[in-house]
């Protein structure tokens, strides 16, 4: 078991190793109202608009929020990911399945942002579930891309706060 409580043990199976999901979660207490949080959440396929740690995103299809919902979002410095919403709870919370390209260094990933009133600001906790890819490289290079994610979602609820805050997009 680790520290947050998820076994990180890989197994083999026929000569397939299997990788541990890893997790991280970053949490911040904003200032913004919890509608103005969510504005910005909702308007799904408009991420980067907002957040500077995107070179892009753009929707999927016509569906841009609600239960099914399809984003590609183009990651800096490289690659990019097709996200898919799997829970809309309007003003709550949204969680994505994600489905990366080659150049991505995980197989697949999940989120869960959820939004809680507090007093009249908003408690906000974004969750990152993944499967780094590489076998036995990628159990190295797991605590390095945690590191990265870290400071990347730290950096997300952040601005997200600067803007619904009324900050310059």
């Amino acid at each position: 078991m680790s520290v947050d409580g998820t076994n990180r043990t890989a197994s083999r199976t026929l000569g397939v190793i299997r990788m541990p999901e890893r997790h991280i979660t970053v949490q911040r207490l904003m200032a913004a109202s919890p509608a103005s949080v969510w504005a910005l959440y909702a308007d799904f396929p408009n991420l980067a608009a907002h957040w500077h740690g995107l070179r892009g995103t753009r929707a999927i299809g016509h569906q841009t929020s609600g239960l099914g919902a399809r984003r590609r979002v183009d990651l800096k410095p490289f690659g990019s990911m097709e996200e898919t919403v799997t829970t809309w709870e309007e003003g709550r919370r949204i969680d994505t399945r994600n489905h990366p390209s080659s150049l991505v260094p995980f197989n697949r990933a999940e989120t869960t942002l959820t939004l809680k009133p507090d007093g009249e600001g908003t408690f906000a906790t974004f969750d990152y579930r993944y499967v780094p890819r590489g076998g036995p490289i990628g159990r190295l290079t797991g605590p390095l891309i945690d590191k990265m994610l870290t400071a990347s979602f730290t950096d997300m609820l952040a601005e997200t706060e600067r803007v619904a805050l009324g900050g310059d997009h």
